[in-house]
């Protein structure tokens, strides 16, 4: 019986339609040290230029978890577990995820020996040092430096340079970060909504990519999103006809009824889509600048370009039984929970015990928790 790394391996092959020798480069690839960071790059690159920037990405997180970089192999399921909830009122099935993966993060010796970073660094050398002296932790520079066993592909999207490397504490399979390859504040732009649309049409729709605001974003300092090849529970919401706010030759704008305030735009225009998303952002945040924020999902299905943006309000931004802010993944209806305090530590939350007790009731306050005041106004 092939175990759960050759099935998915068998599946992805398949679906790429991976000939004998992409299959050897992959394998390759997935097998090789990080200090072989050249002979890796150049068969990813070939991989993307055989069989396109998704399938050599997938080869590139396969070497990162084979290498213990990711921390903990996201198709190893042992101590994990899901629950799911169909909700009728949005036709969500709500998706709840017990990950302890999560939390080999905070093991500092761990940490050190994948080479996720480095025991010794020379702190002079490192750049763009916020005022408390920590230095960017995105900026291509100082990662070389920081994370031993991090690698990072370049890539152009919408016209500018990112580099992409896998989360090492990862949430979903094939869990990336994408970084601007300029230091730039993690501040909503028109070009992020443009960046992340080219990335998912780029990999063929096969990954996702979403983007915090100040609504879940740990970086503030320097401009990036994330993606993952695991689909949102939120891109099966219920539309209604009563549901279209505007649609023309091909897009649409949708406010369906969620928990949180949530806008679908989708059509087979990217840049009509982007327009229309963008109009709705920059709408949101004039009417706060300094607490209006967002989170943003981007995705492409069946030929159509979908973005979700939820709204935010810096004064909302934890919800009840979730440690820490609530950001993209469970506004898209994936909460994911790690978080178990010791025993005496009673006044913290207790992640395991949300996981155990949640039901539908309990996923719906979390996000109605969060839920900003509208005022009445045409976006």
């Amino acid at each position: 019986m092939p175990s759960m790394v050759e099935e998915y391996l068998n599946k992805i092959n398949r679906h790429f339609r991976a000939g004998p020798e992409d299959k050897k480069l992959f394998l390759r690839i997935a097998g090789a040290q990080s200090r072989q960071r050249k002979q890796i790059l150049r068969g990813v690159n070939e991989l993307i230029k055989q069989r396109g920037l998704a399938y050599g990405l997938l080869a590139l997180y396969r070497q990162q978890v084979n290498c213990g970089f990711v921390l903990a192999d996201p198709l190893n399921r042992r101590g994990k577990e899901i629950k799911q909830f169909q909700d009728k009122s949005t036709g969500v099935k709500f998706r709840l995820q017990w990950n302890p993966d999560r939390e080999l993060r905070k093991n500092h010796s761990l940490l050190i020996a994948r080479g996720v970073i480095a025991k010794r660094v020379n702190k002079v050398k490192l750049v763009n040092k916020d005022k408390g002296g920590k230095p960017c932790y995105l900026c291509r520079g100082n990662i070389s430096k920081l994370n031993p066993a991090e690698i990072l592909l370049r890539l152009r999207l919408a016209g500018e340079y990112y580099f992409i490397g896998a989360n090492f504490a990862y949430i979903e399979n094939n869990h990336f970060t994408i970084m601007s390859s300029r230091h730039r504040e993690q501040s909503y732009k028109k070009g992020s909504l443009a960046a992340m649309n080219d990335f998912v049409e780029q990999t063929g729709g096969y990954f996702r990519a979403i983007f915090n605001g100040r609504a879940g974003a740990t970086i503030l300092g320097h401009l990036h999103f994330q993606t993952s090849t695991e689909p949102f529970p939120v891109e099966d919401i219920r539309i209604r006809k009563s549901d279209v706010v505007f649609q023309k030759d091909s897009i649409r704008v949708v406010r369906p009824f969620y928990y949180t305030p949530l806008w679908v735009i989708e059509g087979e225009d990217k840049g009509a889509v982007i327009d229309a998303a963008d109009r709705i952002i920059s709408r949101w945040r004039k009417l706060n600048l300094r607490e209006h924020t967002e989170n943003i999902i981007t995705a492409k299905s069946n030929g159509l370009f979908r973005t979700f943006v939820f709204l935010r309000d810096t004064k909302r931004l934890v919800g009840e039984g979730k440690s820490g802010d609530v950001a993209c993944f469970e506004c898209g209806g994936s909460i994911v929970l790690s978080y178990q305090p010791p025993p005496k530590q009673t006044d913290e939350t207790n992640e395991r015990k949300t996981f155990e007790t949640t039901d539908l009731v309990t996923v719906k306050t979390l996000l109605e928790d969060i839920a900003p005041i509208i005022p009445d106004v045409d976006f």
